[in-house]
């Protein structure tokens, strides 16, 4: 499907490992690129079940921008106790030394990912690596 503002699709395989996070919970992690082309957002990385956010933070290239979702588990703090918990999020890596059409066309295409992605739950965006950490993402689940 095609995002209205940049005319970049989502490719299949997209919703499909996303889904096989969220629901299979088969990846820690996926990281989305464009293809060559700029034509529509693939699958660059997926990261295993017992990959780190570490493992996350090193898949993300130093000068070009990517999208990824995380899967977090952490506990809770309740009244019945300690509580696991999952958030999903959201991250749109955008480093300040990426090309400027890519970041305008990572940022333009970015809805389109998102409502194709059901099931995200936490929107970050980064654009250098101390915006990129564990303790960031843990700052929500509070």
């Amino acid at each position: 499907m095609a995002n209205s503002v940049s005319g970049v699709a989502v490719n299949e395989e997209c919703v499909k490992a996303f889904q096989e996070l969220r629901a299979e919970r088969k990846h820690r992690f996926v990281v989305y690129k464009m293809d060559d082309d700029a034509q529509q957002v693939v699958v660059d990385k997926v990261g295993a079940l017992d990959a780190t956010f570490d493992d996350l933070a090193a898949a993300m290239p130093a000068d070009d921008c990517r999208y990824a979702v995380y899967d977090l588990d952490f506990v809770s703090e309740d009244s019945a106790g300690e509580t696991p918990r999952s958030k999903i999020f959201f991250i749109h890596w955008s480093p300040e030394s990426a090309d400027a059409r890519n970041k305008m066309l990572y940022a333009s295409s970015t809805e389109g990912l998102k409502k194709e992605l059901d099931g995200v739950q936490i929107d970050v965006q980064a654009t250098d690596a101390s915006e990129l950490t564990l303790d960031i993402l843990k700052d929500y689940t509070t």
